[in-house]
């Protein structure tokens, strides 16, 4: 069997269920697309003044003027639309407050984290006592610096002195040495003489004839390399050649370096040891001024120079053995292994023990 369906309704003021039958007995109505229900119906039935009603109109119990229906009507939903308003101006500033606490909460926040950046920043920045503890240390190490200063001067004017007076002795010594050659010249010349005399009297016959004749001597050979080399000791490059002999690193240095710029043959026997100096830089600057002579005696030295612990020092022997030699072999000075850096001067000695014996010829 089939069950009845019944319709069921809202009222548009209070949302209570509005069933079917109510619009038939007149409990409810719809007016103008509005439902409204026997609950609201009755009220604004009650609520409508006595002097609105209609003239001479006979009021049925329980109902009022009909005319104010749609008044009533328009007042609710009046007051509804005021309500949602209100409730969406509500809601409204709610959000905002809530954006506002949000915003506020963030830059209470940022706040608080710059806070936390400067103290951060402050632990590490020394403070008053800290710097006036340092500004002493300061001053007393400056006062320490200036006491050794002072004594440094001190000591290295004492040292000036000396080297002033071993320069003076040096000088005088210089000027007393006695050069033997013109008094044994002049006695050569003498003996000359003499034979000469004797001969003339023997030829004339005189009292002298039973003396026996005097042959002159012969004169002594002269290595042209022992008179440029006392030709050196006696020039202006003399001095610089004892110079060689100080204790002083920087006037070996200045004294080497005025001799190989004069590029003189005769300064070799006096640098050649100078390229095994205790300095590297009186070391670099011999095997540098070596290159000027094509000598074997240099050959050697350079390729003992090789060898050297300092790298710019076989760096430089390597670049004057090119020039002495001509010979473009390979060497990194700078190559970490020995093993690498001893092949590279086998190869070099091995073509000298080939060629040394022609060398220069």
């Amino acid at each position: 069997m089939q069950q009845d369906q019944v319709e069921v309704a809202f009222c548009d003021l209070c949302g209570t269920s509005v069933p079917d039958s109510d619009f038939s007995n007149g409990t409810a109505q719809r007016l103008h697309g509005k439902t409204i229900g026997a609950c609201c119906l009755a009220k604004l039935r009650g609520a409508v003044p006595a002097g609105l009603a209609a003239p001479h109109s006979e009021k049925r119990p329980g109902s009022g003027d009909p005319r104010l229906v749609p008044v009533a009507i328009a007042v609710l939903a009046a007051l509804a639309a005021a309500t949602i308003f209100l409730d969406h101006q509500v809601a409204s500033a709610d959000a905002r407050r809530l954006l506002d606490h949000k915003q506020l909460v963030q830059l209470v926040g940022s706040d608080h984290d710059a806070i936390q950046r400067v103290d951060v920043a402050m632990d590490g920045t020394a403070r008053r006592a800290d710097l006036d503890a340092l500004g002493e240390r300061l001053a007393g190490a400056t006062g320490a610096m200036q006491r050794d200063s002072t004594e440094l001067r001190e000591m290295l004017s004492g040292m000036q002195k000396e080297v002033g007076g071993v320069q003076r002795d040096v000088r005088t010594t210089a000027a007393v040495a006695i050069d033997y050659r013109p008094l044994f010249e002049d006695l050569r010349q003498q003996l000359q003489r003499q034979a000469v005399a004797i001969a003339e009297l023997r030829a004339s016959g005189g009292a002298v004839a039973s003396v026996p004749k005097v042959e002159p001597p012969a004169p002594t050979p002269v290595n042209p390399a022992d008179a440029a080399a006392n030709d050196l000791m006696t020039g202006p490059l003399g001095e610089h050649v004892r110079k060689l002999q100080s204790t002083d690193p920087a006037i070996r240095f200045e004294a080497v370096d005025a001799l190989v710029r004069s590029k003189n043959p005769a300064i070799l026997p006096h640098i050649l040891p100078l390229a095994r100096d205790p300095d590297s830089y009186v070391r670099r600057l011999t095997v540098e001024g070596l290159q000027e002579h094509k000598r074997p005696e240099v050959v050697e030295a350079l390729l003992t120079a090789l060898t050297d612990a300092d790298e710019l020092v076989r760096e430089q022997a390597w670049r004057s053995l090119r020039e002495v030699t001509g010979q473009k072999f390979p060497f990194d000075a700078a190559a970490v292994s020995r093993d690498q850096r001893a092949r590279a001067v086998q190869r070099w000695q091995e073509w000298w023990d080939k060629n040394k014996a022609t060398f220069g010829t």
